[in-house]
């Protein structure tokens, strides 16, 4: 049994009453993962739902050429598998751990019971789905800008806006953004977007740390964009 301080952490839960947490947590569990687990594959059968606890989480789908193709990052709060409960039968994309990982788990026969009863649960979770179908259109906007230049330009403001901390009139991505990684989100092979980020860096756009990516002019990356 899940206690009631853990599933109160999940934003989803946090206004149950003392009574439905005490129900919630007897069909709930808690498991942990290491970074580069892989949590659920995609196209495998789909019978559980995730809530981040801790860590962080990578939803990507994968390419009959091996690459993949990063479509979220889930952080505390955060929840995936949710299609489940609305009659997706197979996992659309696979979820690995990031990080060291905390994730609540609960099988959908069971949640789908709880969350008729209390209909606010299936507002929240809506909510959700409505921001990530945001999100795709805009993925799906920027593969209108054909250069790989351009989509990691939109890739990097992306990330600037979501993880950067401002600091001495730079932004800095807070966020373990390797060129592999940045790869994954445009597209394209880790060797151009090392060219890519040079060129970037020559323009005086961003400034590339060690281990971390600085935005100095939002308004030429948005130039390099459109």
């Amino acid at each position: 049994m899940v206690e009631k301080d853990i599933l109160k952490k999940i934003p989803v839960f946090s206004a149950l009453a003392a009574g439905h947490l005490s129900r919630l947590g007897k069909i709930s569990e808690v498991r942990s993962f290491k970074k580069g687990d892989i949590l659920v594959s995609e196209k495998s059968p789909g019978k559980m739902l995730f809530f981040v606890i801790s860590g962080r989480i990578k939803i990507y789908k994968s390419a009959s050429t091996g690459h993949i193709k990063v479509l979220s990052y889930l952080d505390k709060g955060d929840i995936f598998g949710e299609m489940i409960i609305f009659g997706g039968g197979v996992r659309s994309a696979s979820a690995e751990a990031m990080t060291s990982c905390r994730i609540l788990i609960i099988r959908a026969k069971d949640f789908k019971v709880f969350a008729l009863r209390n209909t606010h649960i299936l507002l929240k979770i809506i909510s959700t789905l409505i921001i990530r179908l945001k999100k795709a259109d805009d993925e799906i906007k920027s593969l209108a800008y054909n250069t790989v230049i351009s989509r990691t330009a939109f890739t990097l403001l992306e990330f600037a806006e979501q993880y950067g901390i401002k600091k001495g009139g730079k932004t800095y991505i807070n966020f373990p953004l390797t060129h592999v990684e940045i790869a994954n989100n445009v597209g394209s092979s880790r060797e151009v977007i090392s060219r890519v980020l040079s060129k970037l860096e020559t323009l005086k756009y961003v400034e590339c740390l060690r281990g971390k990516i600085a935005i100095l002019n939002p308004s030429g990356l948005k130039k390099v964009i459109y």
